[in-house]
């Protein structure tokens, strides 16, 4: 059992004997600097995030929404204005005098 501990061991210590130097990809400092340089415009920042579709989404839906609440309104306003003049054209029969305000009994002095 100590034989096949220390076997282990020696290996695990062997693979590590060709290790070397961890190093980047060729000119990566330069990507990283002209990266970290490089600053979003508003309008950038602001076609990057309508860009996603969760958002894009929420706007149509949005004003759809809108669209439909004005087109129910404005049919809304429309039958209560026709009903409105409705009731004051059938107050007005109601209210109207058939009789002249005056009488021509002579017209000659």
């Amino acid at each position: 059992m100590n034989e096949n501990l220390n076997r282990k061991i020696v290996k695990a210590m062997q693979s590590i004997n060709g290790i070397g130097k961890a190093s980047p990809r060729p000119y990566f400092f330069a990507r990283l600097e002209a990266r970290l340089e490089k600053q979003k415009s508003r309008w950038e920042t602001l076609s990057s995030f309508l860009s996603k579709p969760v958002i894009a989404i929420a706007c149509i839906f949005l004003i759809l929404v809108i669209n439909t609440a004005v087109i129910l309104s404005s049919a809304n306003l429309k039958s209560s204005t026709d009903q409105q003049n409705n009731e004051l054209a059938t107050a007005d029969e109601y209210n109207s005098v058939t009789a002249p305000l005056y009488e021509f009994v002579n017209s000659a002095p």
